[in-house]
């Protein structure tokens, strides 16, 4: 058995270090790739797509498989094995369960028009013309259904769509969360609009573009963030890629007036770095280096920009440096006014700035659209219509511009059809865990404020990262808190923080 699994480790690596080769590719074609190069860079995703897809999905990967005792019905092996290799198989065999059910032509196609349409996005937003994206949005849906038929969700493809993101939760079990959730949210920013709002006028300044990647550089060595295992790059959207176990990039974005969108940008891809970074040794390198979900993986990434990042003791031990950076745009200002002015809450268009009680909102208008577009329900020509009326009914805006609107997230143009409802879920994730750490350690608040963010990291990575894939959420979620999924500890922690910056 030794033998056995050995050769699957090997092929296994094979496989991490080809997604890594693709990841270095999608890195560059995001920050560096010169606007030219795209057509070429697309064939080379698909040939390298293609040769990982072979690998993978090679005779003797199912051979090897089955010598252990891993089958889809039991994915875990012969019991005789060690746990860790069990946890192994048992992730190895689904990797490869939905890869051998993909054709590799498929697979190569897909990948092509990935990169073609990603590159049709970024001019379409950048020059607020839906009509250059909407055949390769049309492109993309058509790969993803097909997808999720060859998987075998043919009565219902959002479902398998959503299972690569979150196992187990299907299109219903979202809903059944996300309605009760956006009804206190809703009735929450009701309330606030009520109340007179904390003065943000001083953050519409002009702040130099070379002072927000300075102070997002300091920030992040401040944070933990290790130089020497990842980078911070610009690209039009922030994101996170992984192109080695000491190799993590993020990226934020810079704009002269809304300096907080580097900012909290840059915090929350620290979140997701951090859990990258911070995987034990014994499953660097393999499958099980990953997180459970991308609902867990959001939590991190949340509770780094929203729960530590947006609160008052952060910005105690922050503040002195960003005024340092930028005196003649924060010069009177204290502490207790930045905290409320970063904290305003309101209905707004961009995802990605929304404060933390509507944030779920826009997230949910996502998760509504893509399962009326996946369904056929929604034809993808009137996304911009659907766009702005779901916009004006759950958030309360509209959007003059389809760059405002349809065209304001890359996760459409790469297919990430079932990834919008991780952020939501993330939220939820984050506040129960962050519910255990502050019961563990009574003093975060404190070391937050001295900006000693060391034993918050070391916890996360003795109760969350130790695991990587080797629980499900809900088995991580039990295993660190005893608890279930639930919207409360998310929804008492917006209250009492809303009802004390709005006097509610």
């Amino acid at each position: 058995m030794s033998q056995t699994l050995e050769k699957l480790h090997g092929i296994d690596r094979e496989s991490r270090h080809l997604e890594k080769a693709l990841a270095v590719l999608r890195w560059d074609q995001e920050t560096y790739l010169p606007e030219k190069g795209v057509q070429e860079r697309s064939e080379q995703l698909a040939l390298l797509e293609g040769i990982a897809h072979q690998r993978l999905t090679s005779p003797e990967t199912g051979r090897l498989l089955s010598e252990l005792g891993c089958t889809r019905e039991n994915p875990g092996g012969d019991e005789a094995l060690p746990a860790l290799e069990r946890d192994f198989l048992k992730n190895l065999r689904r990797n490869y369960d939905r890869a051998v059910m993909l054709p590799g032509d498929f697979v190569s196609e897909a990948a092509r028009a990935e990169g073609l349409s990603q590159a049709a996005w970024v001019n379409a937003r950048r020059d607020n013309d839906f009509s250059v994206f909407l055949p390769h949005l049309v492109k993309m849906l058509d790969f993803a259904r097909q997808k999720a038929v060859y998987w075998g969700w043919q009565d219902n493809p959002y479902d398998g769509l959503l299972d690569i993101y979150e196992p187990g939760m299907g299109a219903d079990a979202i809903a059944a969360v996300f309605t009760p959730l956006s009804q206190r949210l809703s009735a929450l920013l009701e309330k606030i609009a009520s109340r007179p709002k904390p003065d943000n006028s001083f953050l519409a300044q002009h702040f130099d573009l070379e002072g927000q990647a300075c102070f997002s550089h300091d920030m992040l060595k401040r944070l933990g963030f290790d130089t020497l295992r990842g980078r911070l790059d610009v690209s039009a959207h922030p994101f996170t890629t992984i192109l080695g176990s000491d190799d993590v990039r993020i990226t934020t974005r810079y704009m002269p007036r809304q300096v907080l969108s580097s900012i909290f940008a840059t915090i929350h891809e620290a979140g997701h770095a951090f859990y990258e970074m911070d995987f034990p040794q014994e499953i660097r390198g393999t499958c099980l280096a990953d997180g459970a979900s991308m609902g867990i993986h959001e939590s991190q990434s949340r509770l780094w920009e929203n729960v530590i990042g947006r609160s008052r003791h952060f910005w105690e031990g922050m503040f002195p440096a960003l005024s340092s950076y930028f005196p003649a745009a924060l010069t009177g200002i204290t502490v207790d006014d930045f905290y409320r002015a970063i904290n305003l809450a309101g209905p707004s268009l961009i995802r990605i700035e929304a404060d933390e009680v509507s944030y779920s909102l826009h997230v949910v208008l996502r998760f509504e659209l893509e399962r009326d577009l996946l369904s056929g329900r929604l034809d993808p020509a009137r996304l911009p219509d659907a766009w702005r009326k779901k916009m004006k009914d759950l958030v309360g805006v509209e959007p003059e511009t389809d760059s405002q609107g349809a065209l304001q997230d890359v996760h459409w143009s790469m297919g990430a059809f079932g990834y919008f409802p991780s952020y939501a879920l993330g939220n939820l994730y984050g506040l129960e865990f962050w519910g255990k750490l502050k019961a563990d350690i009574p003093a975060v608040d404190d070391l937050i404020a001295a900006g000693n963010f060391a034993p918050i990291r070391h916890w996360l990575r003795d109760t969350i990262y130790v695991w990587g894939r080797r629980l499900d959420p809900p088995a991580l979620l039990k295993a660190v808190t005893g608890k279930t999924l639930s919207p409360e500890p998310f929804l008492a922690y917006i209250d009492a923080k809303y009802t004390d910056i709005y006097s509610l």
